[in-house]
């Protein structure tokens, strides 16, 4: 079952940075990617993982607009997907990318 939640957590990744960037546009997202997604055992929820470039404010901002967004987007998922059930969308922080940039700088100043 392990390379089934893998496909479908890849298939979600994939179909969601797509949403952000063609049906989301128009929002205020600033720079935001898509890093992953981890779909629970059950299929009842996905966890989103979103790393959002800028400041705090921006991050905190970028991630309630697309948790307020999520029912719209689970509903693109459901019409693209053909999955029998598309779980329930929670997006939170990544701060993997940021993290390597800031480790990258410290290196490179270092």
């Amino acid at each position: 079952m392990g390379g089934r939640m893998e496909r479908l957590e890849s298939l979600l990744t994939a179909e969601l940075s797509q949403v952000l960037l063609k049906d989301l546009a128009g929002q205020d997202l600033g720079l935001a990617t898509i890093t992953g997604v981890k779909v629970a055992r059950d299929l009842s929820q996905a966890t989103v993982y979103v790393s959002v470039l800028g400041d705090e404010r921006r991050r905190k901002q970028t991630l309630e607009t697309l948790q307020h967004s999520a029912g719209y987007i689970k509903g693109l998922l459901g019409k693209r997907l053909h999955l029998k059930r598309i779980p329930r969308l929670i997006f939170v922080d990544d701060p993997s990318l940021r993290d390597a940039d800031r480790i990258s700088r410290l290196l490179k100043d270092g």
